[in-house]
């Protein structure tokens, strides 16, 4: 029985990151038939840690002003952080928790493959990153990746940083990405090709996916779902005049103090990963400024915008991969794009994305092993 374990963001509350490391997972189960030992190291830093606590679990002056504001959500946000934890513990599986790389190296893990994917994992400007990521703990072992990303803009490394990824991806036996941005990371640190690889999330099907959904809607209306990571102005400002021009509401799980206060959106801050896959799959229209939010609307064949999709690495290859390069929307754009929401086809996308998973499941299937 091989024994194959991945490292990813997999613990950090972002929808995105859990799904990918749960699509990764069951799609390997599946190719090896079950036939394997899967497991995702469970490295969950003290830097991640911190990051995902909720104003009421920290200290400081700050954090006392935040508690006040955010007082009638307490409930709410604290609903949504056990979410997370649920679908951590329960729908991922996941190693003994380890706090730092030097924690895994004493460990001296016994895998037959490790995989570094998907997600932003290399790239060294999240908050969370860790040199981990680039399986630096590995001793014996084949070492791959999957559809691993550097971000979505151009990286910058001081020669330090440099000589050590670079010396790090030599060191790996198959080398996928996510996005052209990262192919090119790789090719000017290695001077190899690696082969560009679909998100984790999009090896499964819609089918698959519904298996974990709940079946009835979170709201009972038609909705906007806008799926904005960062709270910023410009992207909020499309959605609240999309919502006027379609006479919809926008649904929010994303706490932005503007988004609340001067806009008004509704606000499911409750909402796990669960509720996020019900909310998409149910929404009248998605506005994402979010590479998986872009994904799972393509997944699930809904009407979507990527708000300024063009201006990002991973959202524009996704796009133009799928021939879905139109469904981006802007704020010089937005009376011509909600002529045209509903003008989409997805079967091109769907035909094109089949052709994809084949693809990764020939990489996957040859980096692991599996024999056909």
């Amino acid at each position: 029985m091989k024994k194959i374990a991945t490292i990813t963001f997999h613990a950090s509350y972002n929808y995105g990151s859990n799904l990918q490391a749960y699509a990764l997972q069951e799609y390997i189960k599946k190719i090896c038939k079950n036939d394997c030992q899967y497991n995702i190291i469970n490295l969950r830093t003290q830097i991640q840690q911190e990051m995902y606590k909720t104003c009421f679990e920290k200290k400081g002056i700050k954090n006392r002003i935040k508690r006040i504001l955010k007082a009638p959500e307490k409930k709410n946000l604290l609903k949504r952080k056990e979410r997370f934890e649920d679908f951590i513990n329960n729908k991922l599986q996941v190693t003994k928790e380890y706090k730092s790389l030097e924690e895994v190296e004493k460990d001296n893990l016994s895998f037959d493959y490790y995989v570094s994917g998907s997600d932003q994992l290399w790239n060294l400007q999240a908050k969370d990153f860790d040199w981990a990521n680039y399986l630096e703990f590995v001793e014996k072992g084949k070492r791959i990746s999957y559809s691993a990303s550097f971000g979505p803009t151009k990286q910058t490394w001081n020669d330090k940083e440099k000589e050590r990824i670079k010396k790090d991806l030599l060191l790996y036996d198959y080398l996928s990405v996510r996005e052209q941005g990262s192919f090119d990371n790789v090719k000017e640190l290695t001077n190899i090709e690696p082969e560009i690889n679909i998100d984790p999330t999009m090896l499964l099907k819609k089918e698959e996916w519904m298996e974990i959904i709940n079946k009835e809607p979170l709201i009972n209306k038609d909705y906007i779902f806008l799926y904005n990571l960062k709270g910023n102005k410009e992207i909020i400002d499309i959605a609240k005049k999309v919502s006027k021009i379609t006479k919809m509401p926008v649904i929010v799980t994303q706490r932005t103090i503007r988004s609340e206060i001067f806009y008004g959106f509704e606000k499911k801050f409750d909402a796990g990963p669960l509720e996020f896959l019900n909310l998409i799959l149910n929404a009248k229209l998605v506005l994402s400024s979010s590479f998986h939010g872009t994904v799972f609307s393509i997944l699930f064949n809904k009407p979507f915008y990527a708000i300024n999709g063009a201006k990002d690495f991973r959202i524009s290859t996704l796009l133009e991969k799928m021939n879905l390069k139109d469904r981006t929307i802007e704020i010089d754009n937005i009376e011509e794009k909600c002529r045209k929401i509903y003008d989409i086809e997805f079967k091109e996308a769907n035909t094109l994305l089949d052709e994809e998973r084949n693809k990764s499941e020939r990489y996957l299937k040859k980096a692991l092993e599996i024999k056909e």
